[in-house]
C-alpha cells in the first residue's frame, strides 16, 4: 500500500510539473481584467493580447475580449456626456457600430492570426476638425463636456502583405484602463461628417441673417434648428460651375436665395480627356436655412 501511495504521489507531482512547464511555454492569454497604458503602446499591447487570445481557440475568452472593446456601462456613459435628446438614438447607433467593429476585428483574427508573423503596429492618427457651430454640423450630437477622443491607425507588421489586413483608423475613449471603440476617423455620433465634409457639400454661408448650407442627395424635413428647406436639381458644367437649376420643392420665400447660393458653388472641373468629352453631371441638392442663434 505504501508503495502504491508513493507511486500515486509521484504521478501527481509529475503531472503538476508538466502543466507548469506547459504554462510557462504558452502563457494563458490575458483576460479582460488586464489594464493598459493610455498610449499607442498600450493599445498595441491590448490588440497583441487579443491576437494571442484568438490563437488560443478559446471562443469564450475571445468573445469576452471583443465585448471589452465596448464602452462599459454605455447607457450611463452616454447619459453623463451627451444631451438627453440624443440618449436613445446614441445607444441604438452605438450597438450597431460596435457590432460592425467587432465583426471587422473577428475577420482580421480569423484570416490572419493563423500566421506566426502577424503583428499590429499602432500609430496616432490625425484628429478631424471640431464640429462647426453652424450649418448641418451644428445639428449633430456632441459631448457636453470634454471627452478625450483618440484616433489611431492600425497596420500589419508582417513583411508579407498576404499575412496582414489593410490598414485602418479607429477612434477610442480610454475607460477603466482599456481602449473602448467609438468609431472610425469620426466618432460614430458624427459619422455624417463623411458626407458633410465631402465634395458634394457646399460650405455654409450667411444670407439675410440665416446660415445656409447645401448638400447633395439628402432629404431632410424641417426640424428644430431648420426654418426652411429647398430641394433643387442642378446641372454642373465641365468647369465645375452650376449651369442650370430646377426647383423641385421648397418654401417660396427661400427659393431665390437657395438658387443664388448654389450658383456660387464650384464642384471641380472635369479632366480634359476623351473619355469624359460628353460627360454630364446632374444631381439633386438640398439647401437648408438654419434658425438664427440668439
Amino acid at each position: 500500500m505504501r508503495t502504491a501511495s508513493s507511486i500515486l504521489h509521484l504521478a501527481v507531482f509529475a503531472f503538476a510539473f508538466f502543466v507548469a512547464v506547459a504554462q510557462a511555454q504558452d502563457p494563458v492569454p490575458a483576460g479582460t481584467s488586464t489594464t493598459y497604458s493610455d498610449s499607442a503602446d498600450g493599445l498595441r499591447a491590448q490588440f497583441t493580447d487579443l491576437i494571442r487570445i484568438a490563437r488560443s481557440n478559446d471562443q469564450a475568452a475571445f468573445r469576452a475580449a471583443l465585448d471589452s472593446l465596448g464602452v462599459p456601462g454605455g447607457e450611463r456613459w452616454f447619459a453623463a456626456h451627451f444631451d438627453t435628446r440624443f440618449h436613445a438614438k446614441l445607444q441604438q447607433d452605438y450597438a450597431d457600430a460596435l457590432s460592425k467593429y467587432q465583426s471587422h476585428v473577428s475577420w482580421v483574427m480569423v484570416n490572419f492570426a493563423k500566421f506566426d508573423d502577424l503583428g499590429i503596429a499602432v500609430q496616432p492618427s490625425e484628429m478631424p476638425a471640431p464640429l462647426a457651430e453652424s450649418g448641418f454640423e451644428s445639428l449633430l450630437p456632441r459631448p457636453i463636456d470634454q471627452v478625450k477622443i483618440e484616433n489611431y491607425r492600425f497596420s500589419s507588421t508582417s513583411s508579407d502583405p498576404k499575412h496582414g489586413p489593410p490598414s485602418w483608423v479607429s477612434s477610442f475613449v480610454y475607460v477603466g484602463g482599456r481602449f473602448r471603440y467609438v468609431g472610425g476617423t469620426y466618432p460614430f455620433w458624427t459619422e455624417g461628417l463623411n458626407g458633410l465634409r465631402g465634395p458634394m457639400s457646399i460650405p455654409p454661408a450667411v444670407i439675410h441673417g440665416r446660415t445656409v448650407q447645401g448638400i447633395a442627395f439628402r432629404k431632410d424635413q424641417n426640424t428644430v434648428g431648420i426654418d426652411a428647406i429647398v430641394q433643387l436639381k442642378v446641372d454642373v458644367g465641365r468647369d465645375g460651375r452650376v449651369d442650370h437649376i430646377k426647383v423641385l420643392s421648397g418654401d417660396p420665400p427661400f427659393v431665390q436665395d437657395a438658387k443664388d447660393y448654389v450658383k456660387t458653388a464650384n464642384f471641380g472641373a472635369l479632366p480634359d480627356i476623351p473619355q469624359l468629352a460628353n460627360a454630364r453631371r446632374e444631381w439633386e441638392m438640398e439647401v437648408a436655412f438654419f434658425t438664427p442663434k440668439n
